[in-house]
C-alpha cells in the first residue's frame, strides 16, 4: 500500500484534475477520481491524519477566477537549467520549473510551456528519474502543445508532477522527492504573491493564507528526511511559517486543531481541507513577498 503522504498527493490531484478540466479526456479521468478520492479519504480520515499537499496546479487553479495577467517575467529562465550542477540545485529547481510549467498552462501560455517541457526533462534525466515521465506523457504533451489545448495541458503539467513524486517515493529517494517537494512550494508562493497587490478580500491572498496549512505538512514531511541541505532548507522555511503564525498569535481563535472538512466549491467539486479558515494582514503579505522571494532568488541562482 502506498503511504499516506502519496495518497493524499493523489487527492490532491484528483481535486486539480476535477476542477480545472473540460475536455472529453478528462471527463473519463474525472469518473475515475470520484472513486479514488473516496477511498483515499476514508483511509486519511482513519489515520486521523491529514497531510494537505496540494500540486502546484491546484495553487493556480485560482487564477481562471482572477484579472491577474499572465506575467512572464517571473518565471525562472530555462537557459538556467544548464547552470545546475549538484544534486540539490537540480532538484530544488526541477519543482521549480513544475510549478512554472502549471502557472504557464493555466494561462494559456503555450510557447512558455514548451520550453519549460524541456528543461523539465532535461532536468529529469539529470535526477535519474528520467523513467518517472515516460515517453507517452511528453507525446501527450506535445501533441497538446501543438493544438493549444490549455485545459489537456494544465491536466498534464500536474500529472508530470505526481508521476515524479510517485516514482522517487517507490524508489526510496527521500531526498530528492522533498528538494522538488520545497521548489516547487516556493516558487508556486513567489508567483502568487507576485499576481497584484494585496487586498484582504481577494481569493488570491486567500489562497496565500490557506499556504500556512501546506507549509506546516510540507515541515513534517521534510523534517522526517536525513539530509544536511534539507535541513537548512527546513530553517529558511521556518521563518516563512513565522511570518504565518503572526496572525495566528494575535487571533481571538483558541482552536489548534485541523479537521478533515468535506465542502464542495462553486463548481460541484468536493474539495477536502482544513476546518479553520486563515486570514492574512497586509504585514504578513508583504513580509512573505520579500521572504519568499529571496528564497527563491538563491534557489534559482543554484546557491
Amino acid at each position: 500500500m502506498k503511504s499516506l503522504f502519496t495518497n493524499l498527493f493523489l487527492m490532491s490531484l484528483a481535486f486539480g484534475v476535477s476542477s480545472c478540466s473540460s475536455s472529453s479526456d478528462e471527463v473519463n479521468s474525472q469518473e475515475a477520481v470520484e472513486v479514488v478520492t473516496e477511498e483515499l479519504a476514508e483511509e486519511a480520515t482513519n489515520d486521523n491524519v491529514f497531510y494537505q499537499m496540494p500540486t502546484p496546479n491546484e495553487l493556480f487553479a485560482v487564477l481562471k477566477n482572477s484579472d491577474a495577467p499572465f506575467n512572464k517575467e517571473i518565471l525562472n529562465d530555462v537557459s538556467n537549467s544548464g547552470n545546475y550542477l549538484t544534486k540539490f540545485s537540480k532538484a530544488l529547481n526541477f519543482g521549480v520549473f513544475i510549478a512554472d510549467l502549471a502557472y504557464a498552462t493555466s494561462q494559456g501560455s503555450f510557447e512558455d510551456a514548451a520550453s519549460l517541457f524541456e528543461a523539465i526533462q532535461s532536468l529529469s534525466k539529470d535526477l535519474e528519474i528520467e523513467n518517472a515521465i515516460d515517453q507517452i506523457i511528453f507525446e501527450r504533451l506535445k501533441e497538446n502543445l501543438e493544438n493549444a489545448n490549455a485545459d489537456s495541458l494544465f491536466y498534464l503539467s500536474n500529472e508530470t508532477y505526481y508521476s515524479a513524486f510517485s516514482y522517487l517515493e517507490e524508489n526510496d529517494r527521500q531526498d530528492v522527492l522533498g528538494m522538488i517537494a520545497v521548489g516547487g512550494w516556493i516558487e508556486g508562493l513567489n508567483i502568487i504573491l507576485n499576481l497584484e497587490p494585496y487586498s484582504e478580500d481577494s481569493e488570491i491572498c486567500q489562497r496565500i493564507a490557506d499556504q500556512k496549512l501546506t507549509l506546516e505538512n510540507l515541515l513534517i514531511f521534510v523534517s522526517d528526511i536525513e539530509n544536511d541541505k534539507l535541513t537548512d532548507l527546513v530553517s529558511d522555511l521556518s521563518v516563512i511559517e513565522e511570518i504565518f503564525n503572526e496572525e495566528s498569535e494575535n487571533s481571538n481563535d483558541e482552536s489548534t486543531e485541523t479537521e478533515v472538512v468535506n465542502s464542495t466549491n462553486e463548481d460541484g467539486v468536493m474539495v477536502f481541507g482544513g476546518g479553520n479558515s486563515v486570514s492574512l494582514s497586509n504585514s504578513q503579505f508583504d513580509q512573505l513577498k520579500s521572504t519568499v522571494m529571496d528564497l527563491r532568488t538563491s534557489i534559482i541562482e543554484g546557491n
